[in-house]
């Protein structure tokens, strides 16, 4: 048990020692490693660990109520309590936030904790002091649960005969506690609201005045306290608080999910709702520019009809180009002067009438110019509509067939494969899933699978793995299998040690030598004999360690059949021993003398050879 001091004159003393300073006034720190909630999956389960807290050490008030104080001191710092505080966190794999509200409904804390108040206020120690001295009025032991999102810690006031206690518990990791969660114990008031506006400091000024953060700023310079007290003494469980933990976890779970589909709904709802509005405008945008053609198209048409009745021909200007129409003050009989016309003069006055009783006189006046004008206008407003129209589109949630499954689903539930086949999640989950349980590999995509001529099916990547939330167990059976395309599991025997090494080397190699260090085994591959360094050349069959060791030992092989021959005394004339080999040679040369059964042949070939050979090795030579 690790117990530290935030008073710098006072030294580390034993538990004992530590204890009896808390009941003197001086605040102690109580700290063991990997007993923070992060050392599980409960990334979000401070809520849990807090309630926990209140859970436990109210059971123990009341299982030592008639013990003494230190005695009491010693079972709550002890690191098996610690440890049962924070296993709950295990259990907890949720990201999501838990209330303290909700946690308070779940049986296991219903049952054992009630509810007494509630208190807000800005996270200072004025306000926690007041909060303690609440407590301090009740007549048992209480615990405040303190919210400060996202981050809850506890506070417990143990009632003494003559003193409070106070124990703040805190399942984060501080700088003064870094390993694990931190118990802090004081018999002050002062020192523990001090210690928790430590804890949760208030926001500086600078966090307040950001435009952008000052909802989130006011969080942070707010807090709530539940005041709980114990229900009663604790209930005999017989075993069975481990069932009842797990099933408040599975409520707890069952919650946060359902907590989630409605955070997701209502945020769907929403952009459903933008959406629509943005098609609702776009449409009314929509009906304006076709109303805007309508009006468009009828007076291009008016003008076109005007250009395409037979106008008479009109005099013409070397230097203006083509003059106006004759103006209507002129006399039908009449001409403007300079001008060369001639048509016949009874043709224009009937003409003029018919034109200026088919359009109005606006209508009359409106130019090609104008209406080509117009028409460029809407073609921009076109395009840019026709821009937005698409932009729409692109951001509208597409929705996509799974191959296997068959269902309609979003296209945010699908998963990337290389062969562009369309899978849900869970399609593609329970498939990878049960190829690792069979541990085959590498896996493939199914649906390339059931196509014969494909050739090269897609191929799941361990990413994809990652992706697709399979647990830790089965993603280590995957990572088992990746690293085993690549590499061999040897086992050493000598030093009784496994280690992978490349297969290609492995397959390469005839002898083995362990990589470890400290370890200098080699062995042979084929016949996984031990090979000794400096020795022989290796032969599975021994062949070679045998003519190394005769060659040692100055043992000699029949010429013949080439069996193994020691002398233990005698001449040097040898006869092989083997069944019809009938050789005799000569042990201190080697050579062949002669193979035969006859005696006089043998004789014979005996005194050719030791003509020249010694028959005897004389002492002292």
């Amino acid at each position: 048990m690790h117990m530290a001091t935030m008073v710098s004159n006072i030294h580390h003393n034993g538990p004992d020692d530590s204890i009896a300073d808390i009941l003197q006034g001086r605040e102690r720190i109580v700290s063991y490693p990997g007993t923070s909630q992060f050392n599980g999956r409960g990334i979000s389960a401070c809520g849990l660990a807090a309630m926990n807290f209140a859970r436990v050490l109210s059971e123990l008030v009341h299982i030592h109520s008639q013990d003494k104080p230190t005695d009491l001191l010693r079972v709550i710092t002890s690191k098996e309590i610690v440890q049962d505080i924070i296993s709950i966190c295990s259990g907890w794999s949720s990201d999501l936030h838990l209330e303290v509200e909700d946690i308070k409904q779940v049986p296991l804390f219903d049952k054992s904790l009630k509810l007494v108040t509630t208190r807000y206020g800005p996270p200072k120690v004025k306000h926690f002091k007041r909060t303690l001295q609440y407590m301090q009025t009740l007549t048992s032991s209480a615990t405040v649960i303190i919210t400060r999102p996202p981050e809850i810690i506890a506070c417990m006031k143990i009632k003494g005969s003559g003193t409070d206690i106070f124990v703040i518990f805190d399942s984060h990791p501080r700088p003064s506690y870094p390993s694990g969660a931190g118990l802090i114990l004081s018999t002050s008031i002062d020192q523990a609201a001090s210690r928790l506006a430590s804890i949760l400091p208030v926001a500086d000024n600078h966090l307040l005045s950001l435009s952008g953060l000052q909802w989130q700023a006011q969080l942070l310079n707010n807090v709530s306290g539940h005041i709980f007290v114990s229900n009663g003494p604790p209930a005999d469980m017989q075993g069975m608080q481990q069932s009842v933990i797990e099933s408040s976890l599975a409520v707890l779970r069952l919650q946060a999910e359902v907590a989630g589909l409605k955070q997701k709904n209502v945020r769907l709802t929403s952009e459903n709702e933008m959406l629509e509005g943005d098609v609702q405008r776009l449409e009314d945008a929509l009906s304006a520019e076709r109303k805007k053609v309508t009006s468009l198209q009828a007076s291009s048409k008016i003008v076109q009809n005007g250009s395409a009745r037979p106008f008479p021909a009109r005099p013409t200007n070397a230097i203006a180009g083509p003059s106006r129409l004759v103006p209507s003050n002129y006399p039908p009989s009449s001409h403007p002067p300079d001008m060369n016309y001639t048509h016949d003069a009874h043709a224009w006055p009937p003409f003029y009438d018919k034109i200026k009783d088919d359009l109005s006189e606006n209508d009359w006046e409106l130019s090609a110019a104008a209406a080509l004008e117009l028409q460029q206008s809407f073609d921009v407003e076109d395009i840019q509509l026709r821009d937005q129209m698409q932009a729409l589109a692109s951001t509208t949630p597409h929705n996509f067939s799974c191959a296997i499954c068959m269902d309609e689903q979003s296209a945010d539930n699908s998963v990337e494969l290389e062969c562009n086949h369309p899978i849900c999640r869970a399609c593609i989950r329970g498939y990878v899933c049960s190829k690792i349980e069979e541990h085959r590999f590498p896996v493939f995509c199914p649906v390339c699978m059931t196509e014969s001529n494909n050739r090269r099916p897609g191929e799941i990547s361990g990413l994809l793995v990652q992706q697709i939330g399979v647990d830790e167990r089965q993603y280590a059976i995957w990572e088992e299998m990746e690293l085993s395309q690549l590499s061999v599991l040897l086992h050493c025997r000598k030093c009784q040690r496994s280690v992978p090494v490349d297969r290609q080397e492995h397959e390469e190699s005839r002898l083995l030598v362990c990589p470890l260090p400290e370890c200098d085994h080699i062995w042979c591959k084929a016949c996984q004999q031990s090979i000794a360094i400096g020795g022989p050349p290796h032969s599975c069959d021994g062949t070679s360690e045998l003519d190394h060791l005769m060659k040692q030992r100055g043992w000699k092989y029949c010429p013949n059949c080439k069996t193994p021959v020691q002398r233990d005394g005698g001449c040097s004339h040898m006869t092989c021993v083997s069944p019809g080999c009938n050789t005799h040679f000569c042990y201190a040369c080697g050579g062949h003398i002669v193979r035969s059964a006859l005696r006089g042949e043998i004789q014979t070939a005996i005194s050719t050879h030791y003509r020249v050979c010694k028959l005897f090795d004389y002492p002292g030579e």
